[in-house]
């Protein structure tokens, strides 16, 4: 039995009351994932649509939820044979503090480091984090636009069926507004995070945020900081910054 795919209108908003917890979601608190997804009336659960993905209760904002729907169904006409499914959808700030966390700590592998406990610097801590994993509070995947596909490596994406997916996204995925925030290093000056051509955005939603996110970091640093409650965060959340606009020029 096919599941339906029914989404309403697409509104831009932050403020909104959770229909089941009565919670209210400013702008602060949207933009730095302080909130749960399967509360806020914008997210739908990826379960009630056809989009596959790898396990269940994943999130993402309704407006991005169709366009990725409309892309799949393009993508499909050309390669039916060939799977495009999200591994990792909306992470709230809580869910980002647990991965970030975790590899502070050493509990989880940070990539090309063998024991990042031996790092005392908190700062040169932070940055082998960030080649990969963004702090709590400036992850694009507390927005509910940006979502990973298939396989968390690039060299996936470089032959067989991988090749063939990221190349039909280069050339189609602008068409349905979706595009690359982390394209190789030489497009965006060598900063910010590594190249993931896992990690795609939706730009007319996703665009919007980021502006709201540097202006409440600009004029409400005192409040912003505040809030930034995570391992390292006090000496290392003046890099955030660098990170979150670290993007390619498309997604600006």
């Amino acid at each position: 039995m096919k599941k339906k795919f029914i989404l309403g209108t697409a509104i831009f908003m932050f403020t909104s009351i959770s229909a089941m917890a009565g919670t209210k979601v400013t702008p602060l608190s949207y933009v730095t994932g302080q909130f749960t997804p399967s509360n806020h009336n914008s997210f739908i659960n990826l379960d009630k649509t056809q989009i596959p993905h790898s396990r269940k209760n994943m999130y993402l904002r309704k407006e991005t939820a169709r366009a990725f729907s409309k892309l799949l169904q393009a993508f499909h006409r050309e390669h039916p044979n060939i799977e495009i499914i999200i591994i990792s959808a909306t992470r709230n700030f809580y869910a980002q503090r647990r991965i970030w966390s975790g590899k502070w700590n050493g509990t989880r592998k940070v990539m090309g480091v063998a024991d990042i406990r031996k790092i005392k610097d908190p700062v040169k801590k932070a940055k082998h984090i960030l080649d990969y994993s963004s702090m709590p509070g400036t992850s694009r995947h507390h927005w509910g636009t940006d979502f990973d596909i298939n396989n968390l490596h690039n060299r996936y994406f470089e032959k067989g069926k991988g090749k063939i997916i990221y190349s039909w996204l280069v050339k189609n995925a602008g068409k349905f507004g979706f595009g690359q925030p982390y394209t190789a290093g030489s497009k965006r000056g060598y900063k910010g995070y590594k190249e993931e051509k896992w990690h795609w955005s939706y730009l007319p939603l996703s665009t919007k945020y980021l502006k709201t996110w540097n202006r409440l970091y600009e004029t409400e640093t005192k409040k912003f900081k505040g809030q930034m409650n995570f391992p390292g965060a006090k000496s290392s959340i003046f890099l955030a910054p660098v990170y979150v606009n670290a993007i390619d020029r498309a997604c600006k």
